[in-house]
């Protein structure tokens, strides 16, 4: 059974499932796939599906659009949140990546991604000062 983005009421990230593959798409191409907190719950939902899914070997992650993967934390929504609130984004951000133990491959552009979610997975990112 093929699971859709209608099925799981996503907004901003579109799941399809092919075969024993997840297909993992944040579409949010007009702001470059920025990272919201809409689409980290959106993440999150699509991530627990796939792992949850017996039938699923690994998934692939990508984005819509040709201009960008990802293009980071979406900055507006940044501008709006405290000290604190931008720590517990960045916290929930690194729980949703720790959600995918299948193996994963992120498409086009994905070397970025992939740079990133490592540089999350061993505690850098937006609450660290050190973070270029």
């Amino acid at each position: 059974m093929s699971a859709t983005a209608t099925d799981l009421s996503l907004e901003n990230v579109l799941y399809e499932k092919k075969g024993a593959i997840a297909y993992v798409t944040l579409n949010r191409p007009k702001v470059l796939n920025a990272l919201n907190g809409m689409t980290w719950r959106d993440l999150r939902t699509a991530f627990e599906t796939a792992r949850d899914d017996a039938e699923v070997r690994g998934v692939i992650l990508t984005g819509a659009g040709d201009k960008a993967f990802i293009a980071g934390a979406d900055i507006g929504e940044l501008a709006g949140l405290s000290a604190v609130e931008g720590e517990e984004s960045s916290s929930h951000g690194q729980a949703v990546l720790d959600l995918v133990e299948k193996p994963r491959q992120a498409g086009d552009r994905g070397h970025q991604w992939l740079r990133a979610w490592r540089r999350l997975r061993n505690g850098h990112g937006l609450h660290n000062p050190d973070c270029r």
